[in-house]
């Protein structure tokens, strides 16, 4: 990146969370976006963030097929997992959550970065729930917000689409810890647990109540990988904000499925760097979030950093405090987020006219 930075409150803010040092370590691997053809195209820069999470309470990881929840073998054991999309689309509601009230709290000032045609955020997803928005739809998607522009997006409407800058490898835990449930369910008039449809003969109408439900068991703990290619600093501190926050996982997030997330290693590269699953393997069965946290530095330091790596940036207990105390509601911090997503849609009108 230029001296000259479009970003001056998000490289003084990431400076400030990581220090000098470990800014400086990762400054070349990301990007800018300032609003020309060259900017957006394809270039190897991309920051690799490992991190671990535990379960606060029982997980159903429910997914399209016959159980509640996805195992994959990991040391010649079947272990809970969660695949990267339901994990993106935690992240993606929470910083649709988080551009919401950035909107209105600077709605007035972000209409202005757009001009004469901001007009496409009345379409957008983070537009329902605005007072004032009422055109707004749950799953529009505008392609020009920093929601769609770095989670990606595709629209029949638009004559391109936004590649995401938001993925990963699935997450898998580190023990075979789930457990199965029995119940059943009784009827208030009968006070059996026999339910009864409406169909004419009484076994027609027996439907039963038995069910039984598939969890992963509180303090099992996971190891993750997030890679973001062509990260702007503004996207990357927004980043790092949410994943210090203890998210809900799974099919029922009303009543269960917390998961803590802690952060514990950042490295930058011309390409991703290391599995999830290759940790799982090397740490199966360790329980402990001190002893996967050394042995993920290990892991980085003896099979994944290379000569054309960064330092590895390890989010210390100080790093994860400081980003918990970064407002991100900063109006700078929140016209760079904007103007960066503008510059990146912008830049690809451009690259397809060059085309």
């Amino acid at each position: 990146m230029s001296s000259q930075t479009p970003y001056p409150k998000s490289v003084e803010t990431l400076k400030q969370v990581l220090g000098e040092g470990n800014y400086k370590s990762i400054e070349r691997y990301l990007h800018r976006y300032d609003g020309t053809a060259t900017s957006v195209k394809p270039v190897a820069r991309y920051i690799t963030i490992y991190w671990i999470g535990r379960a606060a309470d029982r997980m159903i990881l429910r997914t399209e097929g016959e159980d509640d929840i996805i195992l994959s073998e990991v040391g010649g054991e079947a272990v809970p997992t969660i695949i990267f999309r339901k994990l993106k689309a935690v992240y993606l509601r929470e910083f649709m959550g988080l551009m919401r009230e950035q909107w209105s709290q600077y709605s007035e000032s972000i209409k202005r970065i757009y001009g004469v045609n901001y007009d496409f955020l009345a379409g957008c997803s983070i537009a329902v729930g605005i007072a004032g928005e009422e055109r707004g739809v749950l799953h529009g998607r505008c392609m020009k917000c920093p929601v769609d522009v770095l989670m990606g997006a595709t629209s029949g409407e638009a004559s391109y689409n936004l590649v995401s800058r938001f993925v990963g490898d699935a997450t898998y835990a580190l023990t075979s810890s789930f457990e199965r449930r029995t119940g059943n369910s009784v009827d208030e008039v009968t006070h059996t647990t026999i339910m009864l449809t409406g169909k004419e003969s009484e076994e027609a109408r027996r439907t039963g109540g038995l069910f039984s439900e598939t969890f992963v068991e509180p303090g099992t703990l996971f190891v993750g990988k997030i890679v973001l290619p062509m990260i702007s600093p503004p996207e990357l501190l927004h980043v790092l904000w949410l994943l210090t926050r203890a998210e809900r996982v799974g099919a029922r997030t009303s009543i269960q499925g917390t998961l803590e997330i802690y952060p514990v290693a950042m490295i930058g590269d011309l390409f991703e760097v290391g599995t999830a699953y290759r940790v799982a393997e090397k740490y199966h069965s360790k329980k402990s979030v001190d002893e996967v946290r050394k042995g993920i530095e290990d892991y980085l330091n003896s099979e994944v950093k290379f000569a054309t790596s960064s330092n590895i940036v390890l989010f210390t207990e100080n790093i994860v405090n400081n980003l918990k105390r970064v407002n991100i509601l900063d109006a700078n911090l929140v016209m760079e987020l904007w103007t960066n997503a503008k510059n990146y849609v912008d830049g690809v009108l451009k690259y397809i006219q060059a085309k």
